[in-house]
């Protein structure tokens, strides 16, 4: 071995071959060395593809359930201004009193509204953020991903309302087992399907109960607050899913650029 004979050589006092044998050790050294760097950046390039890779697959799920999350605000909205439209004009939906009653309860229907977060706690959590070379990059994840946890966004799109409760309150119970099961579908993951449905009960009864909400005083301006809290999510949604697509358009090129550099010789 190359240690062996350089011990050897200094124990013969031969300088020469002895700084000969020292050159040799060093040299094996430094290459043992760069061949383990190489080794370790291959893997850090294959690893932070990865997470590219999964990153990207998170953020596009987050365009889609932005996109339901609207949809459904907005259905939800159109429901909440026919209860309005009762509350301070007396104008019924399509002049029935079931169709009206039905839209108080509708209005109530929340979307949880969450970012898919798991590659990003997962990478921040084992420290290989460092696997993103672009501090700026890291940084506009960071921010991006704050929503999920308790700022002031995440307390307005998590919002239980109060008229939520009071029109459960107010609502026989046969009335909403019967609106569960005919006028509301749970589709895949937090996909939730308003439907239409014949009236279980008479136009009678469907008034008495719409005259319950109409003597409750704080049920509207509740009703209103809650439209307002929807406004103001689907506002910041808006604005996130510009972000979004911001951060994907990053995060490829960053990925881009990382298979690049690890192709070069």
């Amino acid at each position: 071995m190359a240690t062996q004979r350089l011990i050897t050589r200094l124990r013969e006092h031969d300088w020469l071959a002895a700084a000969i044998e020292l050159a040799i050790v060093v040299v094996g050294i430094l290459i043992a060395l760069q061949v383990s760097n190489w080794n370790q950046d291959r893997l850090d390039s294959a690893r932070a593809d990865r997470y590219y890779v999964r990153l990207h697959a998170d953020l596009t799920s987050d365009i889609a359930a932005i996109d339901d999350a609207r949809a459904f605000w907005s259905r939800v909205t159109k429901f909440g201004e026919s209860a309005m439209a009762f509350s301070e004009h007396r104008k019924r939906v399509e002049d029935s009193n079931w169709k009206t009653l039905l839209a108080f309860f509708q209005a109530s229907q929340l979307y949880p509204f969450e970012l898919a977060d798991t590659t990003f706690v997962e990478m921040r959590t084992s420290g290989a953020l460092t696997l993103v070379a672009d501090e700026g990059l890291r940084k506009r994840l960071a921010d991006y991903y704050r929503l999920s946890g308790n700022g002031v966004r995440s307390d307005i799109l998590r919002q239980n309302p109060v008229y939520r409760m009071q029109i459960r309150g107010l609502t026989p119970w046969t009335v909403q087992q019967y609106i569960w099961n005919h006028c509301f579908r749970q589709g895949e993951g937090a996909q939730q399907v308003l439907l239409d449905c014949p009236a279980p009960i008479s136009e009678q009864e469907s008034a008495a109960i719409l005259d319950s909400y109409q003597h409750d005083p704080s049920l509207l301006p509740n009703l209103r607050t809650w439209m307002s809290m929807i406004q103001v999510a689907d506002i910041i949604v808006t604005g996130i899913r510009s972000d979004t697509r911001k951060l994907i358009a990053d995060v490829d090129a960053a990925r881009g650029m990382r298979v690049t550099a690890a192709a070069m010789p």
